[in-house]
């Protein structure tokens, strides 16, 4: 079933585009975004993490480690970040001391995925197909022990995982295999953990939790569908291609970034990309898409990353054009980046997609 299209432009604060650097002048192009109220946190295909001064996007700190792609950093509070690396470890970065990461925890497998439970007590880090595994693993975060993995949830990447936000036993994992598994892991026995398995038919980029009690997932495949699910694993809406949402002159969807929930409005938004640059803010209702707005002017090629607090109406933006973007309330006067920011001999996504078996 076709979903409808509409537009609600009244619906969220307009973002403009404050402030933009450049992560680096050579071919690197940034992978991951996240940020708290000290610092915006940027990964990138160099495999270094870059510290960004929110109000100036100046670089504070640069974090060297990892020495294969990141795949996924988490900010921790103010003082801490973890970083997961296809290099097999996930780094513990304690800010008062950024030389060297003061925990590392070693899966010994590629890692694509990590999150971190909600009493800070516990990792869950989900690898690479290697062989004939892919591995859930679980690792205490006060000792870097490796308290138990799961080895037949899913056979192939998984791609994604995210931890309830209240319930510290409580997680999702989603994979390339198609599948979104729902756990409980009081007592780490794979057969009982399983509370319930989304299929979604297709290879699983990310998948999250969102309503008033967490109580329904959002699943959001390579090959560009959305489907809204109850935690038990019923289907809601399927969205199938969002991608059918492009409207000619008003609207361009190439591809899904993530969704984002916002506790407060107890709205779920989807914010999605096109290959020249714009992000679009759009509202998700049961069997429908509504258009808050499209951010146009900040990115010339695929955007990768967003980390967006909808409660502070700011969103920081990352893509493939190496570019780091602030989007606030009011506009900032752009300086033209130096360097050569368009015609970079970057990557396609076609060639270096986020996470795609395609």
């Amino acid at each position: 079933m076709a979903f409808q299209f509409s537009q609600a432009n009244d619906l969220l604060p307009q973002l403009h585009l404050n402030r933009s650097t450049l992560f680096s002048l050579d071919d690197s192009y940034i992978y991951d975004v996240n940020a708290n109220a000290s610092h915006v946190v940027v990964s990138a295909s160099n495999n270094q993490i870059k510290l960004y001064n929110p109000a100036t996007l100046s670089i504070a700190l640069t974090l060297d480690y990892h020495t294969e792609k990141i795949s996924k950093i988490l900010t921790h509070g103010e003082q801490m970040i973890f970083s997961a690396s296809m290099d097999g470890s996930i780094a513990r970065w304690d800010l008062r001391t950024p030389a060297s990461p003061v925990q590392i925890f070693q899966a010994h497998m590629p890692l694509c995925s990590f999150d971190i439970n909600s009493n800070e007590a516990m990792i869950a880090a989900g690898t690479e197909l290697v062989v004939s595994e892919a591995k859930l693993k679980f690792f205490d975060t006060r000792q870097t022990k490796q308290m138990a993995e799961f080895v037949e949830s899913h056979n192939d990447d998984i791609t994604h995982i995210q931890c309830h936000p209240t319930i510290p036993t409580q997680l999702i994992s989603a994979s390339t295999d198609g599948l979104v598994c729902n756990y409980s892991v009081e007592q780490f026995d794979e057969d009982e953990a399983i509370l319930s398995v989304i299929n979604s038919g297709s290879s699983v980029n990310r998948a999250g939790y969102f309503g008033p009690n967490s109580e329904y997932v959002y699943c959001l495949t390579h090959i560009e569908t959305l489907s809204l699910h109850s935690i038990e694993g019923d289907l809601i809406s399927d969205f199938q291609d969002i991608r059918k949402a492009t409207q000619p002159g008003l609207l361009e969807v190439d591809y899904a970034i993530d969704c984002q929930y916002d506790a407060a409005t107890q709205r779920l938004y989807l914010i999605a990309g096109s290959n020249s640059g714009d992000i679009n803010l759009m509202h998700v209702n049961v069997g429908q898409l509504q258009l808050c707005q499209t951010l146009k002017g900040g990115h010339t090629e695929v955007v990768r990353s967003v980390a967006w607090n909808p409660q502070t109406n700011v969103m920081y933006s990352g893509g493939e054009d190496s570019k780091l973007c602030t989007w606030t309330s009011t506009p900032g006067i752009i300086e033209p980046a130096s360097g050569n920011s368009v015609a970079r001999g970057v990557p396609s996504r076609m060639q270096a997609k986020r996470h795609s078996p395609y």
